[in-house]
Parts: C-alpha cells; sequence; structure tokens
C-alpha cells in the first residue's frame, strides 16, 4: 500500500514526542534544560546594534552557557554526543554563540585535548570556564582546501631549545580564525622544521595575549571586519614573527621533541600522515557544524510554517479568509523541506554515532575510520545547503515579513553561508566523499547488494530500492570513466578528476548521503514501532514517503537521461509528490513542533503575534537590548 493513500490525521501528542525523541536522539534532559535556559530574555536577539555591541553580547551569552555547565571540552571522553547535541540548541537560537561555541569546544578545546597530553591540560580548564579563550590557526591567506602546503613554520633552535613560530609570506598568514580578536592563546598549525628537515605539520600551543588582551611582541592580529553574516564572531587574521615558545607547547600525543638530543620522536613515519593525524580534529568539527545547522533551520521551517498557518489571503469568495499555507504554491516550496530536513536529521544521527563510538576506543580501525570521514564530509555539506536553502525559501514565501531582520532569515542566511565554507568548502568535501566511497566499495568497506528495483514507485520500500539503484549505477558509471580516461586513453588522474568529471562527482556524493539517510530514517520507523508507537510509525512513514519522493524529483533529470526512469515514470513520481505534499501538509504544525521548538524559544514575530508586533512603533526590533 502506499504511504500516502491513507487519511492524514493530526499525530497525537504521544506520537509527536516519541518523534521528538527519535529526532534529538540523545541527551534529552540536558537539551530540554538548555531550551529553557536559552528563553531568559538575555538572549533575546537585536539587530540595529554595533558589531562591537553584537560581539560583546555573543561572549557573554557563550560564557553562561560555559557557567551553567550544559557543555564541557570533557565531554568528548565521557558523552561526546552531548557536544553535537548541544550545538543544536544553540544554532536554533543565535549562529554567532554557536559558532564560537565550536571553536572553543571543539576546534581549540577539543585540539589540545586529543593531540596534547596532560601537560597541557591546564588550557583545557581554562577554555573551559572561558577564563582565557583559545582559537584555531590553520587556515592560511594562501592555503585553504590544500593547507598541507601551508607555509608557516616551527623551526627549532637547538641552542635555546625552543621552537620559533614565524608566518614569513603574505600567503602564510591565518586567516579566518574565529575568535582570534579576543583569544589569549592559539593552537598553531606548522610546517616543523628540525636541523633544516621538514618534519611535516605540526601543532603549538601560542600564547598570543597577556590577561590584559594586549598580543604579545611578534603576533600581528588584524581584524576581519563586517561580514554577511554572524557579526558577534570576532575574526581575525594573525601574523607571527620570531615568536618563541618552549618545547613542551608542541601538543605531544603523536609527536614530541627529544630535547636532549634536539630529535623529533613520533609515532608516525610519514610527512602527510601527520597532518591528517593532527587535522582530525576537524571530523567532529564537520558534524558540529551541520549539528548547528541543523538546529537553524529547524528555526525557520517552524517561522514559516507558523507564520502561513495564520496569514490570511484571498480565498474562494474573493475575501482574505484563507491561510496561504492552503495553497498549493506554499506547500509545494515548505512541506517538502520539512520532510527533507527530517531526513538529514536521521542522517546526521546516524553519522554522529559513528562518530561517537569510535572516538571512545583506544585504536580505531582502518574501516572505522573511513566511516567516520565518509559520513563526517557528506552529512556537513548536505545539511549546510538544506539550511541556506531553507532559508532563503522561507524568507521568500513569507513575503514582506519575510524581509524583516527580526524574522530571523537574513541572519540565517548569513548563518549557513559560514557553514558552507567552513572547515572545508562543500562542493570539495564531496569531491573527498565521492573518492573516498570508490575506495571504500573497492575494499568491502561500503558493502552494495542489487537493490532488486522492479519499477516500483507506488511504496517508500519501492521508492528506497530506486534511491539504491541510483546511487549504484553512478558509482559504477564514474568508476568506469575513471578507468577508460586513466589507463586506456593516459591521462592523468588529476586531469580527469578536477577537469571531467565534476559533475559525476558532485551527483554520486550526494546520492551516497541521500540514501545513507534514507536507511536511518527506516532505522528511526523501527525505533518507533520498537517503543510501541504504531501512531509514530504510521506519521513517520508518510514524512519518509515524502522524503524519498522529493529526493527523487531534484535529481529526476540524472535519472531520465540514464535510463533508470522513463519520462512516464518521471510523471507518476511528480503526481505522487503532489499527493504526499498534501498528506504531510494536513498535519505540518504539530509536526514542525516535533522539531524541539516552540513560541518562547522562536522569537520571530511572524511566528507568534504578529499582527500585534505590527500594531506600534517598535523600529523592527522583538525586545530591549540585554543588559551584560
Amino acid at each position: 500500500m502506499s504511504a500516502t493513500t491513507t487519511a492524514a490525521a493530526a499525530p497525537s501528542p504521544k506520537a509527536l514526542k516519541t518523534i521528538q525523541l527519535l529526532l534529538e536522539h540523545d541527551n534529552h534532559e540536558n537539551r530540554e534544560r538548555l531550551r529553557q535556559f536559552l528563553k531568559d530574555p538575555f538572549f533575546d536577539i537585536n539587530h540595529n546594534v554595533s558589531m562591537s555591541y553584537e560581539r560583546a553580547i555573543a561572549q557573554e551569552r557563550l560564557r553562561k552557557i560555559f557557567e551553567n555547565g550544559f557543555i564541557s571540552i570533557y565531554d568528548f571522553n565521557t558523552n561526546p554526543l552531548n557536544v553535537f547535541a548541544v550545538h543544536e540548541v544553540v544554532g536554533m537560537l543565535d549562529g554567532s554563540v554557536a559558532t564560537k561555541l565550536t571553536v572553543q569546544i571543539n576546534l581549540y578545546g577539543g585540539t589540545v585535548l586529543k593531540l596534547g597530553t596532560e601537560r597541557h591540560d591546564y588550557l583545557v580548564k581554562a577554555t573551559n570556564t572561558l577564563q582565557a579563550s583559545g582559537c584555531f590557526n590553520l587556515t592560511e591567506v594562501g592555503y585553504g582546501n590544500n593547507a598541507v602546503e601551508m607555509e608557516t613554520t616551527a623551526t627549532w633552535d637547538p641552542k635555546t631549545k625552543e621552537f620559533i613560530i614565524d608566518t614569513p609570506t603574505p600567503r602564510s598568514g591565518k586567516t579566518w580564525v574565529t575568535d582570534g580578536i579576543l583569544a589569549r592563546n592559539a593552537v598553531v598549525f606548522a610546517q616543523t622544521i628540525i636541523d633544516g628537515k621538514n618534519e611535516g605539520i605540526h601543532v603549538f600551543t601560542v600564547p598570543i595575549r597577556d590577561e590584559n588582551l594586549r598580543t604579545y611582541p611578534g603576533v600581528t592580529v588584524n581584524d576581519m571586519g563586517h561580514k554577511i553574516g554572524c557579526q558577534g564572531v570576532g575574526n581575525a587574521s594573525i601574523w607571527y614573527k620570531g615568536v618563541r615558545i618552549p618545547a613542551a607547547n608542541m601538543l605531544n600525543r603523536h609527536s614530541d621533541m627529544d630535547v636532549a638530543n634536539n630529535k623529533l620522536v613520533s609515532s608516525i613515519t610519514a610527512r602527510r600522515a601527520r597532518f591528517l593525524t593532527v587535522a582530525d580534529q576537524l571530523l567532529s568539527g564537520r558534524l558540529c557544524i551541520a549539528a548547528m545547522c541543523l538546529g537553524g533551520t529547524k528555526t525557520v521551517l517552524y517561522s514559516a510554517l507558523k507564520y502561513s498557518s495564520t496569514r490570511l489571503t484571498v480565498g474562494p469568495t474573493g475575501k482574505s479568509d484563507t491561510p496561504i499555507l492552503s495553497y498549493q504554491l506554499q506547500q509545494n516550496a515548505l512541506i517538502p523541506l520539512l520532510a527533507y530536513t527530517i531526513g538529514l536529521n536521521f542522517g546526521l544521527n546516524h553519522s554522529k554515532n559513528i562518530w561517537a563510538k569510535a572516538s571512545l576506543k583506544p585504536k580505531v580501525s582502518r574501516e572505522e575510520h573511513a566511516l567516520i570521514v565518509l559520513h563526517a564530509c557528506v552529512i556537513k555539506p548536505i545539511l549546510t545547503w538544506n539550511f541556506e536553502n531553507c532559508a532563503t525559501t522561507c524568507r521568500e514565501r513569507c513575503g514582506g515579513q519575510g524581509y524583516l531582520s527580526a524574522n530571523g532569515f537574513g541572519i540565517a542566511i548569513g548563518f549557513s553561508h559560514a557553514g558552507m565554507t567552513a572547515e572545508g568548502d562543500d562542493s570539495v568535501l564531496m569531491q573527498k566523499v565521492a573518492k573516498e566511497l570508490i575506495d571504500a566499495a573497492a575494499h568491502g568497506i561500503v558493502k552494495y547488494a542489487d537493490p532488486k528495483w522492479a519499477g516500483d514507485l507506488a511504496s517508500p520500500e519501492g521508492l528506497l530500492a530506486l534511491l539504491r539503484t541510483f546511487e549504484q549505477a553512478l558509482l559504477r558509471e564514474l568508476a568506469t570513466s575513471m578507468e577508460v580516461q586513466t589507463k586506456k586513453q593516459g591521462k592523468r588522474v588529476f586531469d580527469v578528476w578536477m577537469g571531467t568529471e565534476s559533475d559525476r562527482i558532485q551527483a554520486l556524493a550526494r546520492a551516497f548521503g541521500e540514501r545513507m539517510s534514507a536507511d536511518a530514517f527506516v532505522e528511526a520507523i523501527a525505533a518507533a514501532k520498537a517503543k510501541g508507537d504504531a501512531e509514530a510509525a504510521a506519521t513517520l512513514r508518510q514524512v519518509f514517503d515524502l522524503y524519498l519522493l522529493h529526493v527523487v524529483n531534484q535529481q529526476l533529470a540524472h535519472y531520465l537521461v540514464r535510463g533508470i526512469l522513463t519520462p512516464a515514470q518521471g510523471q507518476t513520481i511528480q503526481a505522487r509528490l503532489h499527493a504526499a505534499v498534501k498528506v504531510v501538509a494536513a498535519y505540518a504544525l504539530p509536526l514542525v513542533s516535533s522539531l524541539g521548538l516552540d513560541g518562547e524559544m522562536v522569537r520571530a514575530p511572524i511566528a507568534g503575534d504578529w499582527l500585534k508586533f505590527n500594531s506600534f512603533d517598535n523600529q523592527g526590533e522583538t525586545t530591549t537590548r540585554p543588559r551584560m
């Protein structure tokens, strides 16, 4: 039976609660406690304020989250899933605070915790209370995705037993340093030069300011200024000239200096392997970004659907008596995005689980690490792209009200764009996903079985088999094309991969991520059944049907040109999509509330009493400025 043939009654509160618990996945009590905490007026968002105020209030908001014990750097050792849970909830409200959070907890604090040893624990403790903020110095002005070729150096001085940190060229300045404007310490990635030999990239802790926030000699910090979003984040470019640090400042989990003999001792022999090891915190960082952007996505969907259900306009009688959510135009724009976001939510849950389980092991196998890389690198792009698409679409579908800063869509668009290029450009990450997937399939790490799709377009099971058929077709197509062009035609792998196969690469990576999320969706439906909540399972099955139809419809041209679907079948997909939209639209309002939001958490006027908001001169603000 098709998932969309039965009447769609609004799910009961019990079923909605089950769905919420499945979406939120873990740390439910802490999530709820944080949500209630963030309802404090101190976290109300102001818009017509100076950048200096935005930075100051973001720092104080972050401090309050730390002081109240919602998250700790040490969660990586005891409860790693809580790190992502807190990122998601904070991302629902404030992109600047969420961005600062991910640097202090993951990029700076997590790097020191994971790559350092007991001798560096004082830095973790200081950051864990925001006594001393840190920053992460990897990206350079001339080196982003090719950071392994960076020019910053850490040169060993055998006479003084110190490292000398230098950024010797304009290209080598560390850039897009989040919280670089106020950080006291930095973790600096640098080519390590010992006795004239480059020993590869290692990570060093470098004090950059004293307790009065005055920069130390040799450190130059430039304020990067105004951006297109997240103004509460003070981004900086940082240069180092002859900055000396003791040998103990090398993060020494895997490599250390034999000071007496002026030699580097490392458990990792290859230079590139050393870089990949020290940059490993970027994997959890991608999950942090995915989580906080998921939170932002939920907020814009909540605001748009709430407004669409109460904004009345012309109906059959010519009177303004019909909610705009009743229109197919509005439903087709918003409802598939709601289903798609729920599907990606389950995909993120699955990706977080893979990372968290492996992170608590003393040693991770090659197969486990390959799966971590695949999932962390695919879920960040598809979630951040979805955030931008949801924010832009919701803004447009809310008309003039959507253009008002107080309703949050502009801030969300800027926030989403930060996520799309932070810790890996999304499209470049998808190249990595496709490359790793081909290798993982060849070595049996990712296993493919014949999906045996027999033309069924009427059920979620048939649609999921279709997704698997499409993914496997793209995988074979790309692998075959690469082999023909490189082995038979003698072309360089680089020229083929970067010059002729980009479309297939991007399509394959997306297909993998969306199919992976679909598999996770199936597991969530099974979990609802296991909880004894048949109603929640039935509701999720309807949403899953819409998720699958949306995914296929978005890539319909790929299916048609490859002959996977006929034009008639393509028309069937679109007809079923329209029907599925109407099913889920019937209960979209209670469903969007199951994303973990309510009218107190969401500050956008259009999500509440927007008529009252528009009845007096409020200068476009929902609140007076919080005191710090």
